[in-house]
């Protein structure tokens, strides 16, 4: 099965010196630079000269217990820039890796128990940072909400059901277990539609397993938020 689209951006990683200094150089060269206001999915919307960026506290804003994913992470207190085209050569020393739409779609997903051993490997189990499984009731009512609204989830939806599902996407990143061949490489993708996909920012804009390549399908944030495409997956390789 294929899906069509286009699209392509490039993720750029700095340092809070090395941002302020690329700041400089991106504005002498006429671009526009914005900060995210809400999710750090927000980046997604860069487009041509008006560049959109990412402070290390927008992990903290809304999407709080997703970011422990960033703030355990060798990212932690960088800034995330977003482009889609090239930058300016100076730039490349920057530039982590490239995000663009992908035709790939599953024939099938795994099954319920094939998601429970994927959750249960000693990769998750191991990485996993400690605030990303503790859930609040107010995680459960933005979702319930936010996912309603915009018809992610149907009325009788909650947060329990698509539980083991926001977990497994991540887990199936760490260990590799569902995978497709693409150059001769096996890649993992997400294994849940998007009403089950959760912080996919995390694979989006390599947080883990930054030197593979990943095959990520939008959490409904990065659609509502974001502007990326339901249905779809995103290729990320590494550069």
């Amino acid at each position: 099965m294929t899906n069509t689209g286009t699209g392509k951006h490039h993720l750029y990683w700095l340092e809070e010196k090395e941002f302020k200094a690329a700041r400089d150089l991106l504005q002498a060269n006429a671009y526009r630079l914005s900060s995210t206001l809400l999710t750090p999915c927000q980046v997604l919307k860069s487009r041509g000269k008006n560049l959109v960026y990412a402070r290390p506290a927008i992990w903290s804003r809304i999407c709080v217990r997703q970011g422990s994913w960033y703030r355990d992470s060798e990212r932690n207190g960088q800034f995330m820039l977003m482009s889609d085209h090239r930058l300016p050569r100076e730039m490349d020393r920057f530039l982590d890796s490239e995000m663009s739409v992908s035709g790939f779609l599953p024939e099938e997903l795994p099954a319920e128990n094939e998601l429970q051993e994927i959750v249960a490997s000693k990769e998750y189990q191991r990485q996993k940072p400690k605030a990303w499984e503790k859930i609040w009731l107010k995680d459960s009512v933005i979702f319930k909400i936010l996912f309603g609204l915009t018809r992610f989830w149907g009325k009788g939806d909650n947060l329990k059901k698509y539980w083991l599902h926001q977990r497994v996407n991540h887990a199936n990143f760490l260990s590799r277990q569902v995978t497709t061949e693409l150059d001769g490489e096996q890649v993992p993708y997400s294994v849940s539609e998007n009403a089950g996909v959760c912080s996919s920012c995390v694979e989006f804009f390599n947080v883990v397993e930054s030197s593979s390549r990943k095959l990520v399908r939008s959490c409904p944030g990065a659609v509502i938020f974001g502007g990326s495409q339901r249905d779809t997956y995103y290729d990320i390789k590494p550069l």
